[in-house]
């Protein structure tokens, strides 16, 4: 029976390593927002462990649920990096911290990111793995607003707001005029997926600057997360070029044009009396050639015969 203690004391020893190294954790944030393009570093620490020497593994997993990714591994003595373009590195520091720099960030990049920390030195080996980060990659929506050339002569103007290559999908935007009402079109909002992974949306609204003395301001207003755009358009005052003319302002141009024709057509009769008529001018030529007969008294000499 001498073996008991010694193998109540193993038993026991066991069961202490097993209970502290059961409330080990690692922490990492559960969740990381990036711009896409831009680099982020996703931290992982074990605050108790203060290990010498260790090496980490990050496991990624996309949204889709498919299989995980070990993304690298390095160690306090090498380093190993899967992708050949080092779009992922690995910084391990003495505290038991890891990070995780991930580069040119993209849309297919976001997901969960798990990390594994390893210590083999010294004995016993101990295996720690993290709750994982959740990556979100956003990408900041480019906004245009602008007005049909086409309509700019009628009371109703129509506004477009584009709105292009943001992500997530989830948007706020709209559209709002200091002057006169607008009608949003049936079909506005329509949000389309682009190849990339973002989406773009358009809104349309058909702005009335009737009653707008001195214009209106057109504001589309975007919110997307807690970024904000806006984008002012100002719409002058209508000009109808199909409206019709006060009454006063016609009569005036009626008399104006009717006063014009008849001052044309009595100059126009003037010119014509002072010319010489059809039959004047047929009389004057009767007469100069009218022979005079020598028995009424003319004064023609007489003109002999010829034999």
């Amino acid at each position: 029976m001498a073996w008991l203690p010694f193998s109540l004391y193993l038993l026991g020893t066991g069961l202490c390593r097993a209970a502290s190294t059961q409330d080990l954790g690692l922490d990492q944030p559960p969740v990381v927002r990036a711009l896409r393009g831009e680099s982020v570093t996703l931290p992982c620490s074990c605050d108790v462990c203060n290990y010498p020497d260790f090496h980490s593994e990050w496991h990624f997993a996309s949204g889709d649920r498919g299989p995980g990714t070990i993304l690298t591994v390095k160690t306090a003595i090498s380093s190993k990096h899967l992708d050949p373009q080092c779009k992922f590195s690995v910084t391990h520091q003495r505290n038991s911290r890891s990070l995780l720099l991930i580069k040119n960030l993209q849309i297919n990049d976001q997901g969960t990111y798990v990390c594994t920390m390893i210590k083999n030195v010294p004995p016993p080996t101990v295996i720690l793995k993290g709750p994982g980060t959740q990556l979100e990659v956003y990408a900041l929506p480019k906004v245009w607003l602008f007005a049909s050339p086409s309509e700019a002569a009628l009371p109703m103007a129509l506004v477009t707001c584009a709105v292009r290559d943001f992500y997530p999908q989830s948007l706020y935007a709209t559209l709002n005029a200091t002057c006169g009402g607008y009608a949003a079109l049936a079909d506005n909002a329509s949000t389309v997926m682009t190849g990339d992974g973002t989406f773009n949306t358009t809104l349309q609204a058909w702005v009335n600057v009737t009653d707008c003395q001195n214009g209106t301001e057109v504001t589309c207003l975007v919110r997307q997360l807690t970024a904000e755009t806006r984008r002012i358009l100002w719409i002058p005052r209508a000009k109808n070029k199909a409206a019709l003319l006060p009454v006063p302002i016609i009569l005036i141009r009626f008399i104006f044009g009717g006063a014009v024709v008849l001052w044309l057509i009595f100059l126009l009769g003037c010119f014509m009396k002072s010319l010489p008529g059809p039959a004047a001018a047929l009389s004057s030529l009767h007469t100069a050639s009218h022979l005079v007969d020598p028995q009424a008294g003319g004064g023609r000499a007489d003109v002999p015969e010829l034999e």
